[in-house]
């Protein structure tokens, strides 16, 4: 490693320990908002740029070995777990709000906040948009640009919008 990318680990650490995170990586420019609970394990890391809210009530959790990409935008309103070894790639969105209430004709008011998990070595591409309630099992993958609506299946490779599975995977790297 040469002495720049040594020096910017170095930093990015530092950046982790003065917000209170210990062994997690902040990437430059990184904004970290809201009231809610941030729980950033060691070894984990939120690259340049991203945008991170976590409301009250709420916990964001990345797990060991776990990244999130560049200019992401995580909204958290019920909460988002991202497992071990998972990769978020740049300008991608995690959203587990609509933001809005919305009431149906008979009155009744739809949930508009559901969590989003992201099980252990999933791998999720440039410009995802992955929406409330919705759970990547382990080792999922998901196409760039992709706009995830419903539950993946572990081991499955999920593309389009809305996404649909495309095939199946065994690893990734």
């Amino acid at each position: 490693m040469s002495i720049r990318g040594r020096l910017r680990r170095y930093t990015e650490l530092a950046r982790g320990v003065l917000r209170g995170h210990p062994g997690a990586r902040i990437g430059s420019g990184v904004r970290l908002g809201g009231p809610g609970d941030y729980r950033l394990e060691r070894g984990s890391t939120i690259r340049k740029g991203a945008r991170i809210w976590v409301g009250e009530g709420a916990t964001l959790r990345l797990a060991r070995g776990s990244a999130i990409g560049a200019r992401t935008v995580v909204n958290a309103e019920s909460g988002v777990t991202v497992g071990a070894g998972s990769q978020i790639s740049w300008d991608a969105q995690l959203l587990d709000t609509d933001f809005h209430r919305i009431t149906a004709p008979d009155g009744s008011v739809r949930a508009h906040t559901a969590p989003i998990v992201i099980g252990d070595h999933v791998l999720i591409g440039t410009g995802v948009l992955v929406l409330k309630g919705v759970t990547l099992g382990d080792g999922a993958v998901v196409a760039a640009g992709s706009v995830v609506t419903r539950s993946v299946a572990a081991n499955t490779v999920v593309a389009g919008n809305p996404a649909a599975p495309v095939g199946e995977s065994a690893s990734w790297t």
